[in-house]
């Protein structure tokens, strides 16, 4: 009986592992270029920040998402996306896409701030008090 068990689990972990073999699904990662964004004139200090920023023109892929840290005393904004050639999403290729998605500012204290946005973009954030901790970007 053992035996048998075991020959059991080996057959269907080689299953498995033809399974991953098959899948020819691969995604490459892609750091989108910031085309707008909203920042307001001054920012609340001591709490967390919320902004939009539109892709300059993407490629089809999945939606950006948006990356924040605080690095060296700058605040650098990331976007990552991944195109996969599986067909998981799909896009009229002829479009210049220009998706909007939300990013978290960390907390910041009163003073002004560089704010590093992919394509070497820089704006100086405002950090005062009866600032605001949030803004949209109109539609498009």
């Amino acid at each position: 009986m053992p035996f048998g068990r075991a020959a059991f689990a080996l057959s269907l972990a080689a299953l498995a592992v033809a399974t991953v073999r098959c899948d020819n699904t691969t995604c490459v990662d892609r750091n989108p270029d910031v085309g707008v964004l909203c920042l307001p004139t001054t920012i609340q200090p001591d709490q967390t920040t919320v902004i939009e920023v539109r892709e300059a023109c993407g490629i089809c892929s999945t939606p950006p998402q948006c990356e924040t840290r605080l690095v060296d005393g700058e605040v650098r904004v990331d976007l990552h996306a991944q195109f996969c050639n599986d067909g998981s999403t799909t896009c009229d290729t002829i479009l210049c896409l220009q998706r909007k998605t939300r990013c978290t500012l960390p907390s910041l204290p009163v003073g002004d701030w560089p704010l590093v946005l992919p394509g070497l973009q820089f704006r100086v954030m405002r950090v005062r008090d009866g600032g605001l901790s949030s803004c949209q970007l109109p539609s498009p």
